[in-house]
């Protein structure tokens, strides 16, 4: 056993796209143990359910009305580009590190995904993506896999051990993973069923490591399978009625996952008095389940109204939005994505933890993972 001393740990793991229905049909014995002796819900995930909004929930225990990140892109209106929204000047509320440090407690982040640390680190001790190592922890452990892998992940949680044993000091640890192998496959899978199950025998290797530490776990999102996806800003000049800017709310570097296509798009309009004419074509298009002015998504979405568009267009199950060459497209079979209501269902789970029973009725979205954690 690696001896850690007294000093509080605690773990935030942040399983990206890891929805309920993949816990449920997964060989996942140490974590089931967990929620067995501890805490388990589901709950709900914020939208739109992309990554970088609900990183930034997680990681700030907020609403993204409060930290402000409300999907993996926005676009700028004055110079009419889009830009990932992965950047730490953009999040407009203190992140668990911070909240640590200002306790006298060390922090690291550890990711697949370099986007986190651009949007994360700010009071982290400790931080690095295994998409982009250092040479350091390339020495310690070697080169990570590919980003667009399984292994990519077990490297992760290596590094955690290698903390624990060789950084006593270090008291919180977030952990955020990639969902490419949940895109890949359905939670019955092999290929899912063969990540999860490594992921859980790490878990039991770092409590055996650490047996006093306290485990939060949740998710970003789940994921579904997909057959069409639109690109709305070719559909609505087909339509007649030009706009100025639609924008995947899933947009980010990594195409390959999802090729940007996401449940959730964001619309700006041409002109305030296209306003009426747009909700009605939109509310026509087959898969389309809701379209919400940006007042109306702000507060039943909890998001912040100057970073969405004039309109908000949700998908059903079955439906995506994104660039295309022409307005609509059939997606193969087997394409899977998320971005809607319908991947919002998220597990939480909290173990050897002293919060108080009592407030277990409060844990409602992702973001009260760690709003509750006293330092």
């Amino acid at each position: 056993m690696i001896t850690t001393g007294k000093r509080r740990k605690i773990m935030v793991a942040m399983m990206d796209g890891f929805g309920p229905d993949y816990l449920q049909a997964s060989d996942m014995p140490n974590l089931k143990q967990m929620i067995k002796e501890g805490f388990y819900k589901t709950v709900n995930a914020c939208m739109p359910t992309v990554t970088n909004i609900n990183n930034a929930s997680i990681c700030t225990g907020e609403y993204p009305e409060v930290h402000g990140i409300t999907a993996n892109s926005y676009f700028d209106l004055a110079t009419r580009e889009e830009h990932y929204m992965d950047r730490a000047e953009l999040l407009l509320a203190p992140t668990i590190f911070e909240k640590a440090q200002a306790a006298g407690m060390k922090s690291a982040l550890l990711t697949a995904k370099a986007k986190t640390i651009r949007m994360l680190n700010r009071g982290a001790h400790i931080f690095e993506a295994a998409e982009q190592p250092s040479r350091e922890w390339v020495n310690k452990l070697g080169p990570p896999a590919d980003i667009y892998s399984a292994e990519i992940n077990y490297w992760l949680w290596k590094a955690v051990l290698v903390l624990l044993k060789e950084q006593p000091d270090i008291d919180l640890f977030y952990c955020h993973t990639t969902d490419y192998t949940m895109h890949m496959s359905d939670p019955m899978g092999e290929v899912s069923q063969m990540h999860l199950h490594e992921i859980d025998k790490f878990f039991g290797r770092i409590l055996d490591a650490c047996p006093h530490m306290e485990f939060y776990l949740t998710a970003d999102h789940g994921m579904n399978a997909k057959r069409r996806c639109y690109d709305l800003n070719r559909y609505m000049s087909e339509k007649g009625l030009p706009i100025f800017f639609a924008m995947s709310t899933e947009r980010d570097p990594y195409i390959q996952h999802h090729r940007t296509f996401g449940g959730t798009a964001f619309v700006w309009l041409n002109r305030v008095a296209d306003y009426a004419a747009a909700v009605d074509i939109l509310r026509r298009i087959e898969g389309v389940e809701a379209v919400y002015n940006k007042y109306e998504a702000a507060a039943t979405f909890h998001l912040h109204p100057d970073r969405i568009g004039d309109l908000i267009v949700v998908g059903d199950k079955d439906t995506v939005f994104g660039p295309l060459d022409g307005s609509a497209e059939d997606l193969p079979q087997g394409f899977r994505a998320h971005g809607s209501a319908y991947e919002a269902p998220v597990p939480l789970v909290v173990y050897n933890s002293d919060i108080d029973c009592l407030q277990w009725d409060a844990y409602l979205s992702n973001c009260h993972l760690t709003a509750h954690i006293q330092f």
